[in-house]
């Protein structure tokens, strides 16, 4: 099947339209993980499932990687080296136990955000940080994910390539700087940065005519910054105190 007709074809779409160097969401997370990783560093990967969908692998840039999830995915886990299963909003972790917390597109999923917020607080070392990457509830694609019933937009994502197992239910309650900036302030961490970008517009690579248009909006909001607020991708680094 050719580019003009229809099927996935996101790799084939990004080589197209964005040259090598194009830092996607996932490459960005990674490297502020790294910029605040260090080799005694222990790291919680909260929300971790199954670890396909974002291979951090740190295995020699930190000294342990705990993984907790609500499933039994991090058995499978090749990014962490010891996997625990818990709700967010209890974690069974004592009391400041890391140097350094990673989410990874958790914050969409979660009922009660202030709740999680304060747990991984608890159990962040002073001076530790916390970083959250996550979807803007304004944005186009959140927007039509929030339209679509749930079993549609689990037999959309199956034909994009994702595993069942790594769609979940959204709740989008932690979803705009704003809130982001309450919630760290509400569970006593300060937020030492927040940036929001546009990503390659990978949901649309279904066909070459609305992926050519979402790489004109991603090229655009990303260029004006009074268009910021209509950026996808979330990245909070915040910092416990102490």
């Amino acid at each position: 099947m050719g580019l003009l007709g229809f099927g996935w074809r996101a790799q084939a779409f990004r080589e197209r339209f964005y040259h090598p160097t194009f830092r996607g969401m996932y490459a960005r997370f990674l490297i502020t993980i790294l910029e605040f990783a260090k080799p005694d560093s222990v790291v919680l990967d909260a929300g971790c499932g199954s670890g396909r969908v974002f291979q951090h692998r740190l295995a020699g840039h930190v000294r342990r990687v705990v993984g907790i999830d609500v499933t039994d995915e991090p058995k499978e886990n090749e990014n962490i080296d010891d996997a625990a299963k818990g709700d967010l909003r209890a974690l069974p972790l004592r009391d400041g136990t890391f140097d350094l917390i990673i989410v990874s597109h958790v914050a969409e999923h979660l009922s009660e955000p202030e709740r999680v917020f304060a747990e991984l607080a608890r159990v962040l070392r002073p001076g530790g940080r916390l970083l959250v990457l996550t979807p803007n509830r304004w944005h186009y694609v959140t927007l039509s994910a929030r339209l679509l019933p749930h079993w549609l937009h689990v037999a959309f994502n199956r034909w994009r390539g994702l595993d069942a197992r790594d769609v979940f239910r959204t709740a989008y309650r932690a979803n705009t700087a704003g809130r982001l900036r309450e919630l760290s302030s509400g569970a006593g961490l300060a937020v030492e940065r927040l940036d929001q970008f546009e990503s390659e517009p990978e949901y649309l690579a279904f066909h070459i005519v609305p992926y050519a248009l979402g790489v004109v909006y991603e090229r655009v909001v990303n260029r004006f910054g009074f268009l910021t607020p209509l950026r996808v991708e979330l990245l909070l680094v915040a910092r416990k105190g102490g």
